[in-house]
């Protein structure tokens, strides 16, 4: 199926600030799939059961229930946006490049073209947050950082791109040249606590439109690899990844 073909959009909803930084960006094509990090049920268990801590606390203490009832909203608001910043990390596969970052208010995600994108290297791992204990001084983890409860993930290596504004795209309506101190290609990984089979799914189908000779990716990238974190692993567990990063040096 051609990029054209492409007529609706898998994976998650496709949020008002999703359509307007991806709208910056026509060279990039339109959206395809939306990969979004939402708390996870056992998240949202963890942050009721402190509410309920913290208001049988009140009540037990100094306070009275009258005082435990006035902190619920503080305590919801809290939660919201807690939960809500660390869960707004989100990748948006368009069809010659990608969003990836967080999408929460007051920030932007990044841009990463698919001509900077090391195909070969694209990994499904578990536990994700591990990567970086595996490739010490070769990487960058540049998203799923902050979502504890991301414990599986998707990485792949690629230069550095540029916070998704305009500015930094030429009047010709591409990527201008690079700053020479972001031209060393680095590791990205996208952290959720569900299965990565549609996102690769998804990288698969629009790299192959593009051209890309990558036709049962998700055969060779899934199941998910179970890292042990111990750099002396890398070769043997994450070896696309490693061979990108020494790639890029």
């Amino acid at each position: 199926m051609s990029a054209a073909g492409v007529s609706s959009v898998t994976g998650d909803r496709v949020t008002g600030k999703i359509r307007r930084i991806a709208a910056e960006f026509p060279e990039l094509g339109r959206i395809r799939h939306v990969e979004a990090n939402p708390p996870s049920p056992t998240a949202w268990w963890v942050a009721i059961g402190f509410s309920l801590f913290v208001v049988v606390g009140i009540t037990l203490g100094n306070g009275g229930i009258v005082d435990s009832l006035l902190q619920i909203p503080w305590l919801i608001l809290f939660g919201w946006i807690i939960l809500g910043y660390m869960g707004a990390e989100k990748v948006v596969v368009l069809d010659r490049g990608l969003l990836i970052g967080s999408f929460a208010l007051f920030l932007r995600p990044h841009v990463v073209p698919f001509d900077r994108f090391d195909v070969a290297s694209i990994t499904a791992a578990r536990p994700a947050w591990k990567l970086g204990r595996m490739v010490p001084g070769r990487g960058l983890l540049t998203t799923g950082r902050t979502a504890v409860w991301a414990w599986n993930g998707v990485a792949f290596v690629a230069a550095l791109g540029p916070v998704a504004r305009r500015k930094y795209v030429d009047m010709a309506g591409t990527f201008g040249a690079e700053d020479p101190a972001r031209r060393q290609r680095v590791l990205w990984w996208f952290g959720t606590w569900r299965q990565p089979d549609r996102l690769v799914g998804a990288l698969e189908s629009a790299l192959v439109d593009l051209g890309h000779p990558v036709a049962g990716l998700a055969q060779h990238v899934l199941p998910m690899v179970r890292i042990s974190g111990n750099p002396a692993d890398a070769g043997g567990q994450i070896p696309r990844l490693v061979a990108a990063l020494e790639r890029s040096v």
